[in-house]
C-alpha cells in the first residue's frame, strides 16, 4: 500500500521549493492535489514547440496541509 502522506509530503515539498516546472499529463497524486485546491498551475514562458509547460505553486491551503504533514 502506498503511504499517501509521504507521497503528498514529497511532492508538496518539491513544489514549495519553487522550482517545479511540469509538462505533460499530471499524475494521479498531482491531479488530486490540484482538484482539492492545494496546488495551482500557471502557464510558463519556457516551452518547447511540442510541449507546453506550467509552473506549479502551493496555495495557502497547500502550505497549511504541508505543515500539518510534518507533525
Amino acid at each position: 500500500m502506498i503511504d499517501q502522506r509521504m507521497t503528498h509530503r514529497c511532492l508538496l515539498a518539491e513544489i514549495a521549493s519553487g522550482e517545479e516546472l511540469y509538462s505533460g499529463k499530471p499524475t494521479q497524486t498531482l491531479q488530486t492535489l490540484l482538484l482539492i485546491g492545494f496546488v495551482t498551475r500557471r502557464p510558463s514562458s519556457e516551452h518547447n514547440a511540442d510541449l507546453t509547460c506550467t509552473h506549479l505553486a502551493l496555495t495557502e491551503a497547500g502550505h497549511r496541509y504541508l505543515a500539518g504533514l510534518w507533525h
